[in-house]
């Protein structure tokens, strides 16, 4: 792949997450600082994981086979950006509302496309894909550290600017991409319905382990930056937290092959989850011991990246080939949306009981309930043959 189209796709992946990387974080200590509660921080985030039940899905279809790629792209960025706008009116709860629904639904669309595109793009070097989404995370951790310590020293420009710089960015580093042929050059295979995906052996488990896990993940993605500054870390040390958990995320990810060639998938599932449960009792228990959060962060890399990785390998042990684009989707609609808006909305129901205790104490306890499908024997691996 010629070096500019190589830089071009990583400055797309880099200012994509970048704005992911002041709204994870931020966006609920922004909206506590505008007067809204728990209850309209996590209706606005189980907003953004609803929109991925169906957005993604919806967006492929109407995509898929295209001859131009890139202006379903570009379009679905521009229309991002523009219903992005939205936010700068925060103070109406009901406008933030609408633009949330709508920004959600084109922005989380429009990853899976560009992973597409990416990997078109990249055609025989497609092993550099982890060379260009490498630059995604150090987009997320430059933001969520550096925007940290800008509020911390008093410098900052508000939460819609910087993320809104993100997103325009991204749209416009994306018309400098080349343009690429139809990403689909044959009819997808067939592929089974979604009931029939859910009736096979082992399937709905998995899916009861990856929704379960994603729901306790609801009050470290709404709460964690809250419950760390309420009890005496500052905001840019917060930020920097943030950032090592990423960091420690991409080394995991570069020993995945390794790990997964001396642990089973189960295994590995089992270990994350118990690491996540205790993740998330330590923050409920003792947030005020900066040692603990540091330890609670580079276990981000097994709560979350073994995670990952291994439900990855699940999938290919689930399904032939034929059938886990469609697999993919059931996971990412189940258990990254539907999980997610539990999640959220369960978060903002506890989150004033306790001093944020209860939230993080129940996250801690579904995590643990998801280990009781994951003990089970797995079962339904697909033959050779059928692979």
């Amino acid at each position: 792949m010629p070096t500019l189209p190589y830089w071009r796709l990583s400055a797309v992946y880099f200012a994509y997450h970048a704005a992911i990387g002041v709204f994870t974080p931020y966006f609920a200590r922004w909206m506590e600082g505008l007067g809204h509660g728990a209850l309209a921080i996590s209706s606005l985030f189980a907003l953004w994981y609803g929109t991925r039940i169906f957005g993604p899905p919806l967006f492929a279809h109407y995509a898929r086979g295209s001859t131009r790629p890139k202006a379903w792209l570009l379009g679905g960025l521009w229309a991002s950006a523009i219903f992005y706008l939205g936010f700068f009116g925060a103070e109406h709860l009901w406008l933030l509302a609408l633009s949330m629904a709508a920004f959600s639904l084109c922005y989380n669309a429009i990853l899976p496309q560009l992973e597409a595109f990416t990997l078109a793009g990249l055609g025989p070097r497609k092993h550099d894909y982890g060379r260009v989404r490498l630059w995604g995370s150090l987009g997320f951790i430059l933001l969520a550290v550096g925007y940290g310590w800008l509020l911390q020293h008093g410098d900052a420009p508000d939460l819609p600017w910087v993320m809104g710089a993100g997103i325009l960015a991204t749209a416009l580093i994306t018309h400098a991409l080349p343009a690429q042929k139809r990403l689909d050059t044959d009819p997808p295979p067939s592929q089974a319905g979604l009931w029939e995906l859910l009736r096979r052996p082992g399937v709905r488990a998995f899916i009861a382990i990856v929704m379960l896990t994603q729901i306790s993940f609801g009050s470290y993605y709404l709460f964690f930056t809250l419950q760390l500054e309420r009890h005496g870390h500052s905001t840019d040390v917060v930020g920097q937290l943030w950032g090592l958990g990423v960091v420690a995320e991409i080394v995991l990810f570069m020993y995945a092959g390794s790990l997964l060639r001396r642990i089973s998938a189960q295994r590995t599932l089992q270990i994350a989850l118990v690491v996540t449960a205790l993740r998330w009792l330590s923050i409920a228990l003792l947030p005020q011991s900066l040692a603990l959060m540091l330890v609670v962060q580079v276990a981000h890399a097994i709560g979350f990246g073994a995670f990952h990785v291994a439900c990855m390998q699940r999938v290919v042990e689930l399904f032939p080939e034929s059938d886990r684009l469609g697999a993919q989707s059931l996971m990412y609609s189940l258990g990254s949306g539907l999980g997610g808006v539990l999640g959220a909305l369960i978060a903002g129901a506890l989150w004033k009981t306790g001093d944020g205790v209860l939230a993080f104490a129940v996250a801690s306890s579904v995590a643990a309930l998801a280990l009781l499908p994951a003990m089970k024997r797995f079962g339904g691996r697909i033959s050779h043959a059928e692979a």
